[in-house]
């Protein structure tokens, strides 16, 4: 199991950062590496709602797994993918207000082929962070 963290901010509120992150559907928005989400069950924010988010080459079904309304988001991706991941989005407000801190906690076990790539996915996490920021700054403005 690998274990990185990264963190980022953006200039959304809380309540509104927290309302989009919930909300899977809007990550082909800000995620370069999704293509199309949708939700299959549930509804946002919704602790056992299901997403299905489609990526280059994979399809990738999760499911929210804990919400701490306002402040973190815990997710799972379904059994059926060579890159089993589970993650928070944690959000707390930037210090005097206008923003919103977004800390992303990841746990991954790649498997089949992308074990050897291992020791390499907190790099590739860290190099993902600055698309993630610039492309949740450009939806939440």
């Amino acid at each position: 199991m690998t274990k990185c963290s990264v963190s980022f901010e953006v200039g959304a509120d809380n309540q509104r950062t927290f309302a989009y992150l919930a909300d899977a559907a809007n990550q082909p928005e800000w995620r370069p590496d999704v293509k199309e989400g949708e939700l299959v069950s549930g509804a946002p924010g919704v602790v056992g709602s299901t997403w299905r988010l489609k990526l280059r080459g994979e399809v990738c079904n999760f499911r929210i797994t804990d919400v701490e309304e306002g402040s973190a988001i815990s997710w799972a991706c379904a059994e059926d993918t060579s890159w089993p991941v589970t993650g928070t989005y944690r959000l707390s407000d930037l210090e005097g207000g206008g923003g919103t801190r977004i800390t992303m906690d990841l746990e991954m076990k790649p498997t089949g082929v992308w074990f050897v790539f291992r020791p390499l996915v907190p790099l590739l996490v860290r190099a993902t962070r600055k698309r993630y920021e610039r492309g949740l700054q450009a939806a939440l403005g």
